[in-house]
């Protein structure tokens, strides 16, 4: 048996059935077979690594997936919709959006309970159902696993089979792929139907019938609309029985929850990253990087000052407030991989940074070269803004939390070069703090500078690290991203240490100093509450 899991983290599933018009508001459930593989292509097509799985073997792998319908475990949802205005100055039309409410932890399995895939199908399966970036619309925001551990009850399958459960259930149409034998034949038909019309327009629809079905899948809707088919040649319509969708949502009254009010100057935009695989926490500075890019593309003259870093006279280098965007990924749930990303600016944001923030929703790294996987790829996350608020509003991040103890998440590196080389380690430690403290001077001057102690590893005194996530392992500094990408000129410090700040009373955060500060080096965490 081979299945497949499909987790929604914004616990909603959007998809228009084929050949539906969107206005009906309508559901696609369970999610239709054909979009299952059209999803498997277009994530090869541009997140795969196309060296370690080239092209014959996703083809044998959607020819096996398409030989028979799957079966499927279908969690409880509830059908719902919003319907909203376009924003057009003149016939403002309506449009309804349906959707299905899930649980944010409910999982759709897709299942082929007689199938088994060679080592190389099933190897190709496991890269690309991590790295989908939705399933259905582009509103369907999808983690997707090889389901291997799965042994629930099948409760939505094909008309035809014989897996009833008992419950009260439902026929859909839902749309699947042809059989390779049967597409084979299919295509052989339609192109002999094809040699009495003219060669022009005889041409444009052999380009939409090519001998691999998966190469026919791949096609594009308009491709299909263009050429004048009415219906996809490579797909056919299954009867499906399902449950009746419900329950109905339960009634009551939402208590607005008093520890997400606007306290403060709005200086902080958390945002959920969602996507698979999520970045490590070693990639902090990439993922930084990322992230400001994404909120500064287009032309620089229109790019807030706060976000771009820079203003009419270059970058702002020598502002000693540093009141300019610092860019924060975070691993909130101390597994070792990045969930969140805060954006912080000491002075807020204006409208125009603003609506940059609300606009982010997706960051991305394009094909290149291998990563410590030996991954090759474009990768992509999805990011929702969780709230534009003043730092102390987002009480369950250790990153603005008040405390007294915070402790290194990433490396600090020294802002400045030092006058003479550390000649120990003891001598090495004791410059850190004397530019720790020198710096918190200058940027805090009204507050006390900490307490600085060093994290060492204990099986190995005289070398940094410190423990992050769930796993037990130590981290040491050059486990990280150091170097900012197309940087010029010479960096004060490579290494970097870990380190711990005591301070005499609590202090609120985000806590982010040293060189490239900005990009979440030198970032702490605050240790237990104030």
């Amino acid at each position: 048996m081979i299945a497949f899991a499909f987790r929604f983290p914004t616990g909603r599933y959007h998809a228009t059935p084929w050949g539906r018009h969107a206005n009906e508001a309508d559901v696609a459930w369970p999610p239709e077979p054909v979009r299952v593989l059209r999803t498997l292509l277009a994530t090869w097509w541009r997140k795969a690594d196309q060296e370690r799985y080239p092209k014959p073997v996703l083809d044998a792998l959607i020819d096996a997936l398409a030989a028979t319908p799957p079966v499927y475990h279908l969690p409880e949802g509830v059908h719902s919709h919003v319907r909203a205005y376009m924003p057009a100055p003149v016939d403002k039309k309506l449009i309804y959006d349906g959707f299905l409410r899930l649980e944010r932890d409910a999982e759709v399995v897709c299942a082929w309970p007689e199938m088994d895939l060679s080592a190389d199908q099933r190897g190709l399966v496991a890269h690309l159902l991590p790295r989908i970036g939705y399933l259905g619309r582009a509103e369907s925001w999808a983690e997707g696993r090889i389901a291997d551990d799965w042994d629930g009850e099948v409760n939505a399958y094909p008309r035809s089979s014989r897996l009833c459960t008992g419950q009260e259930v439902v026929s859909v149409d839902l749309a699947a792929a042809w059989s390779p034998e049967e597409w084979s034949d299919q295509r052989s038909r339609l192109l002999a139907d094809l040699a009495t019309v003219p060669k022009g327009k005889r041409a444009r629809l052999e380009m939409t019938l090519p001998e691999r079905l998966a190469d026919a899948l791949a096609i594009d809707t308009g491709q299909w609309q263009q050429a004048g088919w009415s219906s996809p040649p490579p797909l056919r319509q299954i009867v499906y029985d399902r449950p009746r969708v419900g329950p109905l949502p339960r009634v009551g009254v939402r208590k607005p929850r008093a520890d997400r009010r606007q306290l403060g100057s709005p200086e902080a935009a958390r945002f959920v990253l969602a996507g698979r695989p999520r970045p490590r926490i070693e990639e902090t500075l990439r993922i930084a990087e990322i992230a400001r890019w994404a909120l500064i593309r287009g032309a620089a003259a229109e790019t807030p000052v706060e976000l771009l870093g820079r203003d009419e006279n270059g970058p702002l280098r020598e502002d000693p407030e540093h009141a300019h965007a610092f860019y924060l990924p975070e691993d909130a749930d101390g597994d070792g991989l990045i969930d969140h990303l805060v954006v912080y600016c000491r002075t807020g944001f204006s409208d125009a940074a603003r609506f940059r923030l609300d606009g982010l929703t997706q960051l991305w790294l394009a094909h290149g070269r291998a990563d410590d996987d030996g991954e090759r790829g474009r990768k992509e996350w999805r990011v929702a803004l969780e709230d534009i608020a003043a730092p102390e509003a987002f009480f369950d991040s250790a990153l603005m939390r008040p405390a007294r103890i915070w402790q290194s998440v990433t490396p600090y590196l020294k802002p400045r070069f030092d006058k003479r080389s550390p000649a120990s380690f003891e001598a090495l430690v004791e410059s850190y703090d004397q530019q720790i403290a020198t710096e918190w001077q200058r940027r805090f001057p009204g507050m006390l500078a900490p307490e600085v102690s060093s994290l060492t590893d204990p099986d190995s005194p005289y070398r940094f690290a410190t423990q992050l996530g769930t796993d037990g392992r130590r981290r040491s500094p050059l486990d990280f991203a150091r170097t900012r990408g197309n940087r010029g000129g010479r960096q004060p410090d490579a290494a970097g240490g870990f380190f711990k700040l005591t301070f005499s009373q609590p202090v609120a955060g985000p806590i982010a100093i040293g060189w490239g500060c900005h990009f979440a080096l030198g970032l702490f965490r605050a240790d237990g509450e104030a």
